[in-house]
């Protein structure tokens, strides 16, 4: 099974997430913030990831950011979904929809979460949760 990726610097929503995953068998790595994604990114095949679980504000480098270089220029093709507790107007989501697949807006649940998930991974992969 591919990892899904966890891009969070903060600390205590990268453990709730993780722990979520973990919980119900879903392998996952976590990056810190932005830069760290795109150097886990350069780190592993195109494919290696199956989700990309991306906060968009992050110190170092921003998770629109993030995700523009590991989708145009990596030629990742894992999904991201980018989590914010930001509202997002239809123009910055016109703006990104090139290389964020979607939005999850914190604080979610976890049905939320995992709702989300089973929309972009393979039925097998994800199970019944």
């Amino acid at each position: 099974m591919s990892p899904v990726l966890v891009v969070e610097d903060n600390e205590i929503n990268a453990e709730i997430i993780t722990t979520l995953l973990e919980s119900y068998g879903i392998p996952n790595e976590l990056a810190v913030d932005g830069l760290d994604s795109v150097e886990k990114c350069l780190s592993k095949p195109k494919d290696y990831y199956s989700l990309i679980l991306m906060d968009i504000h992050m110190p170092r480098m921003n998770g629109y950011d993030a995700a523009r270089k590991i989708k145009a220029e990596l030629e990742m093709t894992a999904p991201v979904i980018a989590q914010t507790a930001t509202h997002t107007t239809d123009e910055t989501i016109l703006e990104h929809r090139q290389y964020i697949s979607d939005y999850l807006y914190k604080p979610f649940k976890p049905d939320q979460l995992f709702s989300m998930i089973r929309k972009y991974l393979d039925e097998d992969f994800v199970g019944d949760f």
